[in-house]
């Protein structure tokens, strides 16, 4: 059991891992790190990629740590705020947090538009296809998104940011204007625009963000509503210690 829990030590500390650096790392052997991702990976703590061979945290893990979230600082006082955005904006409000190079929402506001974006608390996104992803990205060097992205940026949609030269030239805008944007990079029929949270310290914490049909998103929408999410981005800064 401590080898188990070891493994998902290991997964705290990066995205994925490989059964033969679990092997280096606890000094196991062949066989024996692999029943113990076996039984892992039956009981949801970890999930395999079977295509890169790699191991990352299941269900079971991913479920364990949002309720962990649950009280955090940042999570427990965002909830107000992604409250009043869904109602005043009529559209749904996520957070997100970064995880290697992928973004999680880890609590939602469902909008009360007819037609609105659902609220999907949990989902692990392609942290370059989406607002909120994109928002807390923007917040690292471009050394380190490379280092995120070693095998180069994931294709999602048709419009997903594909190129090294697009992708930082993007980047370099929201470092400038202060918020991101995703036109469908993601889903096809999702827009977004988020911005980043940061605490007393200048430290980033989170990403707050409102998601819309694509059909009634527009550049002079999402300058709308990017004032909007600083606003509140900005109040709830001020309650975090």
């Amino acid at each position: 059991m401590q080898n188990a829990l070891r493994i998902l030590q290991m997964l705290q500390h990066q995205p994925s891992i490989k059964a033969v650096a679990v092997g280096e790392e606890l000094g196991l052997g062949t066989s024996t790190v692999y029943r113990l991702l076996a039984t892992l990976e039956a009981e949801g703590f970890v999930q395999r990629d079977r295509v890169q061979r790699k191991y990352r945290a299941g269900r079971t893990l991913i479920a364990i740590g949002i309720a962990a979230v649950g009280d955090l600082d940042v999570r427990r006082k965002a909830r107000a705020y992604l409250d009043g955005l869904a109602l005043s904006t009529g559209e749904t409000a996520h957070l997100f947090i970064l995880e290697g190079p992928d973004a999680r929402i880890i609590d939602s506001a469902e909008g009360s538009s007819a037609v609105r974006v659902a609220a999907d608390t949990g989902l692990l996104v392609p942290a370059h296809a989406s607002a909120g992803g994109k928002a807390l990205l923007a917040a690292l060097s471009n050394s380190d998104l490379h280092s995120l992205f070693p095998r180069g940026l994931p294709h999602v949609t048709a419009a997903t940011l594909t190129t090294w030269e697009a992708f930082e030239a993007e980047i370099d805008v929201i470092r400038k204007r202060g918020y991101a944007v995703n036109h469908g990079e993601f889903n096809e029929a999702i827009a977004g625009v988020a911005v980043p949270i940061v605490d007393r310290a200048r430290r980033l914490v989170a990403a707050l963000a409102l998601a819309v049909p694509l059909e009634r998103f527009s550049d002079e929408r999402a300058y709308d509503l990017a004032d909007e999410l600083r606003q509140q981005a900005r109040l709830l800064a001020d309650t975090l210690i």
